[in-house]
């Protein structure tokens, strides 16, 4: 053991009897502890949040969507997506704002998504478990908001248009007589109150005014080439398509959540830079403390830097055990929620059943990187006090 880390030891906490220094001590360790227990579960959290968030919209939109499609190319567009071995499923689709109206009378605004029902199920997750369908009458599905807004229930009847699709100047648009069959729950975004699934070929009979799809909603492979074929993909097409991935089309969402979890980091912070504080203060006391000792070693031999790197060393075991304790506390808390879920969430006001945590490895060397840089800063700040004291006047002092 070098000479510096064995009185760095013998120093920690003022020693035997400290008092004040051992009880300010204590506190720093205990501040750095909950500083980093507080950065890595709200991490944690925030990232399971934004991963259940992604998963959910993942499911309902696809993993590339390719739109804006230039007119007279959507054959080509699907032959090519057609033979590309990294997707998985093709799903054509066509959009439209739109009325519903049902038999109480009550009217709503709606996006209508016109799909193929055949395949619906197995594309997007609307959370159905079964899926009856009826070719002799165009069928629906819609959100749960939505239907409570309209009083409708599965298998009641309703009435859908799309005005702007009206086949003259004056007159009333084409109106489809449709039934409810089936009510989905996403909880993300506004999707349980905005959108309508319709059958693809009633969609072509609604919306006149299109002359074929608006784009195909895609699944690959492996999504996590998804930024690799988008940038294929914009090779090959060019300006004849939009091509764009779940996150380009929700991308102020995640740029928000991005932006929150930095923000909780710079304010959890906070609490490792008290911690940080109380540590300079501990040290600076525990050097008053051994002021004598400190005499003694500098007039037997000991430079100044020996000094300076007991203290430092002396400020990286105090803080360094509140760091690695907070970690360890806080990774074990994440996993034990992701295995055994003991943190519930009420459904009602919440999409998941148990509270969601998710860990990276940059976040685990983020965060003690975090409290070991302030630990170093506040362990210097107090080095550069103890190197003032002179060994003539130290060695005469009393405690």
């Amino acid at each position: 053991m070098k000479f510096s880390t064995y009185i760095a030891k013998r120093f920690m906490l003022g020693g035997k009897g400290a008092g004040a220094s051992r009880f300010t001590g204590w506190i720093a360790i205990i501040g750095m502890a909950i500083g980093c227990f507080a950065l890595i579960i709200s991490i944690a959290v925030l990232n399971g949040f934004e991963l259940q968030v992604a998963d959910k919209i993942i499911g309902f939109e696809g993993d590339l969507r390719i739109s804006k499609i230039k007119s007279g190319m959507d054959q080509d567009v699907y032959n090519y997506l057609k033979s590309d071995n990294n997707v998985s499923q093709i799903e054509p689709f066509m959009e439209r704002k739109g009325v519903i109206l049902t038999s109480n009378n009550n009217v709503r605004m709606v996006s209508f998504k016109a799909v193929s029902f055949e395949h619906i199920n197995n594309f997007y997750n609307l959370g159905l478990d079964s899926i009856i369908l009826n070719g002799n009458i165009p069928q629906i599905f819609l959100g749960t908001l939505l239907a409570e807004r309209l009083q409708v229930e599965v298998g009641d009847n309703i009435k859908i248009m799309s005005p702007i699709d009206s086949p003259i100047q004056i007159g009333l648009p084409r109106i489809l007589n449709a039934e409810v069959a089936g009510i989905f729950q996403i909880d993300v975004l506004d999707y349980d109150d905005r959108i309508v699934f319709i059958p693809l070929k009633y969609g072509k009979q609604l919306f006149l005014r299109k002359k074929s799809v608006d784009g195909y909603d895609t699944r690959l492979v492996n999504r996590n080439k998804v930024d690799t074929l988008k940038e294929e993909m914009h090779a090959h097409f060019g300006l004849n398509a939009r091509i764009e991935s779940w996150e380009d089309i929700h991308q102020g969402l995640f740029d928000a959540m991005r932006m929150e979890r930095i923000g909780a980091i710079f304010v959890l912070s906070l609490i490792v830079l008290v911690a940080a504080f109380n540590l300079t203060s501990t040290l600076v006391l525990v050097t008053y403390q051994k002021i004598r000792e400190i005499g003694i070693l500098r007039t037997l031999g000991a430079s100044a830097n020996v000094i300076k790197t007991i203290i430092i060393k002396q400020g990286i075991l105090i803080g360094g055990i509140g760091a690695v304790v907070g970690l360890l506390l806080s990774i074990g808390i994440v996993v034990l929620q992701n295995y055994y879920g003991f943190l519930p969430l009420p459904q009602d006001i919440y999409a998941f059943s148990k509270l969601p945590m998710v860990l990276s490895v940059w976040d685990v060397i983020l965060v003690p990187f975090i409290a070991f840089l302030l630990i170093i800063l506040s362990s210097y700040i107090a080095a550069k006090r103890a190197m003032l004291i002179e060994p003539k006047e130290a060695v005469h002092l009393e405690k």
